[in-house]
């Protein structure tokens, strides 16, 4: 096993390294923002003909990646003429396939072994002559440096803490991650989307049909899948729930007689095993192991609901307009929780509040399952989920 995969599967390496990566972060922010000089504010109405614009969000992890979506199609209707173009990672590039982009360049995770790889990118994009960058996502230290370092015309973002970052600056409060593309949409003064957005071709959503279709799902003559929920099981460090939890539910869900597919992220993929014992004799479950991310995506496409922790597919499901149950177990991920109309979220749930929620989700909609007494918790899922 590398160091790379070792660190990324063991939860107190990947704590040990988040912090260390944390602190020379600050360091690094510090003095870009200090000594890399800024022109006088600009106003965005000032931005005027065929402009060529790159927005920055060279973020690894899904669901960050997703969350900032919503900002191309506000920069392509506000821009309609405009050469807009996408700096982002290997690992993330296929979720904005069939977006309206005209380029998409992407960071490699290796470049962080091979830092050379940064001054490259660097001077590649100088050699564009962007007229604007855009840093789309908060807190992105190699976004700061890229839009920063490209010797672009102009520059916008949102700054930290009243600082001034930006030639055009991005203001606004933010109570929950859906909040930063909102931002960007009432600075352009053009309509946003309130959830992440992702497009599937009608092919891939027959390849997502034919995998289902394996796994026992059944369709109609019109292609609509019999009824199930996709229970993803993964998650991120502290945010994954037992096996015991899954096993539980599954059970539970099986004695409902609720039809399910259960996806297996690829760190959980050791529990598989074990699974697929659990539903050997299952007339109403079934086990996916990883598939690519764009074929899960266009499976779980078909489903009623997501049932999944704070993680990467739980924003995949909302991009795609999927219903999604929350499972939240710590206080952070309320500001992540999808928050339409039909989305659920059950605070440290049990087995049975997981099925209830299937069987009555309009019992659960609008309203939040906090399952604790606890005065001050209640109150941070009041603000988290402010504006829902």
């Amino acid at each position: 096993m590398s160091l790379k995969t070792a660190i990324r599967t063991n939860t107190i390496l990947k704590t040990l390294a988040q912090g260390i990566e944390k602190r020379a972060r600050r360091g690094v922010t510090f003095l870009i923002t200090r000594y890399l000089q800024k022109s006088e504010s600009v106003d965005v109405k000032n931005l005027q003909g065929p402009l060529k614009i790159l927005l920055v969000r060279p973020n690894y992890r899904i669901g960050n990646a997703l969350i900032m979506s919503p900002v191309i199609e506000t920069f392509r209707q506000r821009f309609p003429d405009a050469r807009i173009d996408l700096l982002t990672t290997d690992s993330t590039r296929s979720l904005f396939r069939h977006q309206r982009l005209d380029h998409v360049l992407t960071l490699s995770r290796d470049a962080i072994t091979r830092p050379w790889r940064f001054p490259a990118m660097i001077r590649r994009l100088r050699q564009e002559q962007y007229d604007l960058a855009v840093q789309v996502g908060p807190s992105s230290l190699t976004g700061l440096i890229f839009v920063r370092c490209i010797n672009s015309r102009y520059t916008m973002g949102k700054g930290k803490r009243g600082q001034r970052w930006f030639d055009i600056e991005v203001s606004g409060d933010q109570a929950h991650a859906y909040d930063i593309p909102q931002m960007f949409s009432q600075a352009l003064e053009t309509p946003c989307r309130d959830r992440p957005l992702m497009r599937l071709s009608h092919g891939e959503c027959s390849i997502g049909r034919g995998e289902l279709e394996e796994l026992g799902i059944d369709f109609d003559d019109t292609g609509r899948a019999a009824p199930f929920v996709a229970l993803f099981i993964g998650g991120h460090l502290d945010k994954r729930l037992p096996l015991s939890f899954w096993q539980e539910s599954i059970r539970a869900l099986a004695a409902a007689g609720q039809r399910h597919v259960v996806f297996v992220g690829p760190e959980e993929l050791r529990h598989a095993p074990l699974l697929e014992q659990e539903m050997a004799n299952s007339r109403y479950g079934a086990l996916c192991r990883p598939r690519p991310l764009r074929t899960f995506a266009a499976m779980l496409h078909h489903a009623r609901h997501l049932i999944s922790p704070d993680s990467g597919p739980l924003h995949i499901g909302a991009a795609l307009d999927v219903p999604v149950m929350a499972l939240v177990q710590k206080r952070k991920s309320l500001k992540f929780v999808p928050r339409g109309p039909l989305d659920i979220v059950l605070w440290q749930p049990n087995a049975r509040q997981l099925v209830a929620a299937v069987t009555s989700p309009e019992q659960y909609q609008g309203c939040r399952e906090i399952g604790t007494s606890d005065t001050d918790t209640m109150q941070v899922m009041a603000a988290a989920l402010a504006g829902r």
